[in-house]
């Protein structure tokens, strides 16, 4: 694999974080019986997440923004991630679990001690991807009556 460069983002990254998520999620929409949610990310609501202290992990390759994920303030020593994805044209080579690594021990010497994030029932492969890197399900929660779709969350423990 060729040398990844992680960081956290920085307000003149916003663009291109939201660009690579509208890219990533895009797909989705004609296979999900309802519409992603991160379609709906904006450099606006970008800028508010990092605002209120969230943090954007990116994966840089070959100077292009390949993967990103966000991460919600902690609340009780849990932090909640969001919006993982890979630039399409790149997804497969390993950087999304890398990028998860990576942020899992930045969190972990923030004091982080839990992660939590979910993925949707289907979406099968997000799931087995999550379970390889050592998250496990807690709970199922229902999307709308109308909408044939679950919300699968996982936890994984970073310090004890």
């Amino acid at each position: 694999m060729e040398t990844i460069e992680f960081r956290l983002a920085d307000w003149d990254d916003l663009p291109a974080v939201c660009h690579l998520i509208q890219q990533a999620f895009a797909p989705l929409a004609a296979t999900l019986p309802s519409r992603p949610t991160a379609l709906d990310e904006t450099v606006t609501s970008l800028t508010g997440h990092l605002a209120s202290g969230s943090q954007i992990f990116l994966a840089w390759q070959k100077r292009q923004l390949a993967a990103c994920l966000l991460v919600l303030p902690p609340d009780d020593g849990c932090a909640e991630v969001k919006r993982v994805c890979t630039h399409p044209e790149l997804q497969g080579l390993g950087l999304g679990s890398a990028l998860l690594h990576h942020a899992e021990a930045q969190l972990r010497q923030q004091g982080v001690q839990r992660i939590r994030l979910a993925t949707r029932r289907r979406l099968p492969g997000n799931l087995a991807f999550y379970q390889r890197l050592g998250y496990q399900e807690i709970e199922r929660q229902p999307y709308a009556a109308e909408v044939d779709d679950e919300r699968v969350v996982l936890s994984k423990q970073l310090a004890a």
